[in-house]
């Protein structure tokens, strides 16, 4: 043996005896690279590729291949012949700052090991091994282009046919034939429509399933309405729709908006008109910037409100950021979201300048025609809950323009890297798509002044003329209803003469009790209060030892007293001189404390007392002295003269301090011969004709006024008093027909009044809208502000003032029949007249403004661009992702199967196509035909791929080559989606309400009413799925690009034993019963109806013998439960 062959031999041996110990058998480095493929490859490719691959190479280092780690770094190799003393080995055993990897968590002991072990072999890969795939040659990232149908025309000449034909000969396969007529309308009806075929159509395709029959079924699918809901639902599954959620048993919305449910009938508005892809995405990122004149694609931005989030916006951003990507581009940001994206060439700092886009965003809510003014967005209530707002639309607008996005690390907003400034918006620059430049946009004034669209104005502008036809139609009929007040007026005028006879009778007979003279002030109630004041404006002086004297009876326990206001206008007493059930009280001097004082009879044989105060304004007090007459008409004291607080009440000095009546509840006096003397100056009121009628209240009379706290059931009328029960019905006969005059003529008044503010409306309301019209700041447009300023200001007054007199005839009709029974509907009217009372003294005070009111709120009229310009970027034609996002989408949903199994994720971790040309070729196609969705639809329901069986029947060869159909030689079998279970149940019952559109339906409504299922609410907690749904997997709206389908023995239950089950089962027989009560033929329809075929002979023969010769009802229903629980019920073959 020559000395070189020895030396030779000597290093193999020496090498073999050194990897004895653990590869003793791999004498030629065969099991070092299995080792190497499977436990060091996967690792590496893990923890190690995102910054020593394809995508990066941190210090020059790839660990990508082995030739790449026996390479080593640009500072020297990392393996070396002695292991131990591999840099490789030494950084992923660190355990100081220098490990690696540097992120998350370490390697695991057997982990290092399996590196260890490899290298110290010798570092050994398969041969030929090949590098990490290029991010910039990656398949999703390059833009597509339309390939070569493949020149094959044996099976089918339909493009998409030919693509997977190619696949069927490269893999020996065999397609099964076309699917069974009956098959194939079920299958085409629930995908395009979610409900079964009708039996009417089913009946005529079987008849002629010729081509031609066929596309004229497709294309009436396609234009009815239910295509738009069905498509919407998957739609609103990849794009996260979510009713409002947070805390729903508080109604406290965190989540979403309750208003919501208008991007939902966009989606399906949308799809029925064939509306874009692009188009579509354009509108829910950026409806406001790219159609702010367009009404009807502003609820597209529900899109991101779907996102909002009220406790923290930083996770609104998050999640714009995220499903953003997810759903129109396939990437996913938020991995680069702490750090650079560990697969995909998106920089930590992409993320930030994705995010920049949606930073300014706010949240408004806009009126809609037909509905009230919605008031201001809620951003957040701090210490109470955001309450549910139905009203109005939610719409996104740019509401901080210069919002800073700043830069964190960690995905904590907390670890902010203070020494960066704010990020602007940006895109990553990998996918090669032009980026239109941000630029701000100057808004029409529709988008930033809602009221000054068209359509709401002129709604606004019909309102008010309907509104004043009605008025004055009322007030016509009214004018012309004079018979019926005369036959009022007549009745009481009898009634009177009545009341006088009594009267007569009454002084005849004794029973006349007046206090002084012969008519006296009556204040009376029952659940109300009667306020009675004078202002005595003509007051000169108020000199030491002024008198104040009055004679009361108290008929009834309660309340009444006398006062001088200090502050009328704020309810505030000076001198208060208080009957209060049988005692006598007043503010003790120098205070505002009360004392009691005095005692009284009361009742109805009580007597007549005498009250008399002596005005001291120098000391701040007024003495009282009070007397009650006895039986036999003399006075005795009650009260000595006692000081009570005058409280610095002076007339002459100070506004608003009246002399005051007040009766409160439950509280019946008579009061007379009330007098004020003042040095030379005497004020008297008696009471008598003829400055006071009898029977009529005292109220605007001798400047006696009612004062705005009055309420209620209550009056204060003159009358005469008397003990008789002949006058005390006649007068109440005439106190009825006097209320019942006195609102009808309140009621002419209203109508009146009524016409007049609506008037003043209509023309109010022209002259802001020929005010807002009006361009600029120029003398001009101010004088027409102005005009309209007080054209507002009169409308307000007229307003009021039918809300005043209109409150008071409400009152006044009430107050004629049960008053206590109308005590809560009277209070609350009450409260309307004061508010209407007070609102009319402080604008009257107020004035016209110099400037009008705008009829909604003003937003800023500029925009920033930012999300035109992402949407733009999205939907460019070079853009490589979005049209294949789409296609992969539309294609699960038809063949249960996506060409694209990472729905969500394009990127590099994500799954490769099953069938790259066919997609890229229905891309392309989806491109030049305007992104149109019906267009896709109808190529991929009128191939021969997607008609033929799903049967393995006589392909057995082709489901051992491809048992997962995997090349598509057989239809896939789906599974009903859980709505689609429900919708056609109901829908085979002739049950299912076919009403498109509308307001969200609360869950639990669901089983007493017949809707669509996608119209009832849907949110992320508990009880926010259709109870009917919960076992058929029901999509859940935090993230649901793809259904899962599950089988439980609870499905079988929900459509054997529920509720809604029974009643559908007991509908459908009447259905079938309908068009044929023969039992001969009933097996045959009820299969038709609900499976959508025929029985077949052991299937009809088993159904006959259950249902008899004469089957009950009981069993019918019994019978059509069990087609339900039909396996080929729940499937789509």
């Amino acid at each position: 043996m020559s000395t070189r062959r020895h030396l030779l031999w000597l290093v193999c041996l020496a090498v073999v005896q050194f990897r004895a110990p653990v590869y003793a058998q791999d004498a030629n480095g065969v099991f070092g690279a299995k080792h190497y493929l499977k436990d060091v490859q996967p690792l590496l490719k893990a923890r190690c590729y995102a910054c020593h691959g394809a995508l990066k190479q941190e210090a020059g280092l790839r660990l990508d291949t082995g030739a790449a780690v026996r390479k080593g770094s640009e500072n020297g190799p990392v393996i070396s012949e002695d292991a131990t003393d591999s840099e490789l080995l030494k950084r992923i055993r660190s355990t100081e700052d220098d490990r690696m990897p540097p992120e998350g968590k370490p390697l695991t002991p057997d982990e290092v090991t399996a590196i260890s072990e490899w290298v110290a072999n010798g570092a050994e890969a398969p041969q030929g091994e090949v590098p990490e795939e290029s991010p910039a040659d990656h398949w999703a990232f390059q833009k597509p282009t339309r390939p070569d149908v493949p020149a094959l025309s044996d099976w089918s000449s339909h493009p998409l046919d030919r693509f997977i034909q190619r696949r069927h000969k490269e893999h020996g396969l065999k397609a099964a034939p076309a699917a069974r007529p009956a098959h194939l309308l079920r299958r085409l009806a629930l995908d395009l429509t979610g409900l079964p075929p009708a039996p009417a159509t089913l009946k005529s395709f079987e008849q002629d399933p010729s081509d031609e029959n066929y596309q004229r079924i497709v294309t009436r699918y396609l234009e009815s309405p239910q295509y738009g809901e069905r498509w919407a639902r998957h739609w609103m599954d990849v794009w996260r729709y979510s009713d409002w959620y947070g805390r729903r048993q508080q109604n406290d919305v965190r989540n979403s908006a309750p208003q919501i449910w208008r991007w939902r009938d966009w989606i399906i508005q949308s799809l029925n008109d064939d509306k874009g892809y692009d188009r579509m995405i354009q509108e829910m990122l950026a409806a406001d910037e790219i159609a702010p004149e367009d009404d009807s694609a502003w609820p597209a931005t529900g899109y991101l409100i779907r996102n909002y989030y009220s406790l923290n916006p930083n996770e609104w951003m998050r999640h714009n950021v995220e499903y953003t990507g997810k759903a129109f581009l396939g990437l996913t940001f938020n991995c680069a979201h702490c750090h650079d994206h560990k697969y995909d060439p998106i920089a930590h700092d992409d993320y930030f300048r994705f995010r920049a886009f949606f930073e300014p965003i706010g949240i408004r809510q806009d009126r809609v025609v037909g509905e009230a003014e919605p008031p201001p967005f809620e951003v957040y209530k701090y210490g109470g809950s955001r309450k549910v707002v139905r009203t109005g639309m939610v719409r996104v607008f740019d509401e901080r323009p210069d919002a800073p996005t700043w830069f964190y690390t960690g995905g904590d907003e907390r670890n902010r890297v203070k020494e960066r400034d704010s990020i602007p918006p940006g895109v990553p620059a990998f996918l090669g798509v032009p980026f239109e430049p941000v630029a701000r946009q100057h808004l029409p004034a529709s988008g930033w002044y809602p009221g000054a669209r068209k359509n709401l104005q002129q709604w606004l502008v019909d309102e008010a003329r309907q509104n004043l036809l009605h008025a004055e139609s009322r007030r016509n009929v009214e004018a012309n209803d004079k018979p019926a007040k005369e036959k009022i007026r007549a009745k009481l005028a009898a009634a009177e003469l009545e009341l006088d006879e009594a009267i007569k009778q009454s002084a005849a007979d004794g029973s006349l009790r007046p206090i002084a003279g012969r008519q006296s002030l009556h204040l009376q109630t029952a659940d109300g209060r009667r306020i009675l004041q004078h202002d005595l404006s003509d007051m000169k002086s108020l000199p030491d030892g002024a008198t104040i004297e009055f004679q009361l009876q108290v008929l009834k326990s309660g309340h009444f007293n006398f006062q001088l206001a200090r502050d009328a206008q704020k309810h505030l007493t000076a001198l208060y001189l208080g009957f209060v059930d049988g005692r006598v009280r007043a503010y003790r001097p120098g205070t505002f404390t009360e004392f009691d004082f005095g005692q009284y009879q009361q009742g109805p044989e009580s007597q007549v007392i005498e009250v008399r105060l002596v005005l001291h304004p120098a000391k701040d007090v007024a003495v009282v002295m009070i007397a009650q007459r006895n039986q036999q008409g003399d006075s005795e004291p009650v009260v000595a003269g006692e000081p009570i607080a005058l409280n610095g009440w002076n007339p002459t000095i100070h506004k608003h301090q009246p002399i005051t009546l007040d009766c409160r509840e439950h509280t019946d006096v008579f009061l007379d011969d009330l007098q004020i003397v003042a040095g030379e100056q005497t004020w008297r009121w008696n009471f008598e004709t003829p400055e006071f009628a009898a029977g009529y209240g005292a109220e605007g009379h001798s400047g006696w006024v009612l004062h705005a706290q009055s309420r209620g059931v209550a009056s204060s009328q003159v009358e005469i008093p008397s003990d008789s029960p002949a006058v005390q019905k006649a007068r109440n006969a005439v106190a009825v027909l006097r209320t019942t005059l006195r609102a009808t003529e309140l009621s002419n008044r209203v109508h009146e009044l009524r016409y007049a503010a609506a008037q003043k409306r209509l023309d109010g309301l022209l002259a802001v809208i020929n005010a807002d019209g009006a361009a600029g700041d120029s003398k001009s447009s101010q004088n027409l502000s102005r005009t309209a300023a007080v054209k507002q200001y009169e409308a307000s007054l007229a307003d009021l003032k039918f809300q005043q007199v209109d409150a008071r005839l409400q009152i006044s009709q009430l107050s004629v029949g049960d008053a206590a029974k109308n005590k809560d509907a009277i209070s609350e009217l009450q409260k309307r007249l004061d508010t209407a009372t007070q609102e009319l003294a402080k604008i009257t005070a107020a004035g016209a403004s110099e400037q009008h009111a705008r009829l909604s709120p003003v937003y800023s009229k500029t925009s920033t661009g930012r999300r035109k310009s992402l949407a733009r970027w999205i939907t460019h034609k070079d853009n490589p992702l979005t049209p294949r996002v789409a296609i992969n989408h539309i294609w699960l949903r038809h063949f249960h199967r996506p060409l694209v199994e990472s729905v969500y994720d394009f990127g590099r971790n994500g799954k490769r196509p099953t069938h790259p040309d066919l997609l890229d070729w229905l891309a392309v196609e989806f491109l030049e035909h305007n992104w149109s969705m019906k267009h896709i639809h109808r190529l991929i329901v009128t191939s021969k791929t997607y008609r033929i069986s799903s049967s393995v029947k006589g392909r057995e060869d082709s489901y051992a080559r491809d048992e997962d159909n995997h090349w598509l030689w057989r239809m896939n079998t789906g599974r009903m989606e859980a709505e689609v279970v429900r919708d056609s149940v109901l829908a085979i019952a002739g049950q299912l309400d076919l009403t498109v559109g509308g307001p969200v339906l609360a869950a639990s409504t669901a089983p007493t009413t017949r809707r669509r299922s996608l119209y009832y609410e849907v949110y992320p907690e508990e009880g926010g799925s259709l109870p009917e749904a919960t076992p058929f997997d029901p999509p859940d709206p935090g993230e649901c690009f793809r259904r899962t389908t599950t089988v439980v023995p609870q499905q079988a239950l929900a459509l054997s034993n529920s509720k809604l089950i029974h009643v559908a089962a007991a509908e459908t027989v009447k259905v079938i019963d309908a068009e044929s009560p023969d039992s001969a033929s009933w097996v045959r329809l009820a299969f038709v109806h609900v499976l959508s075929r025929s029985p077949t002979e052991a299937e009809y023969a088993i159904s006959t013998r259950f249902l008899g010769q004469s089957p009950v009802t009981d069993r019918k229903q019994a019978f059509v439960r069990v087609l339900f629980n039909h396996n080929d019920f729940v499937s789509v073959r």
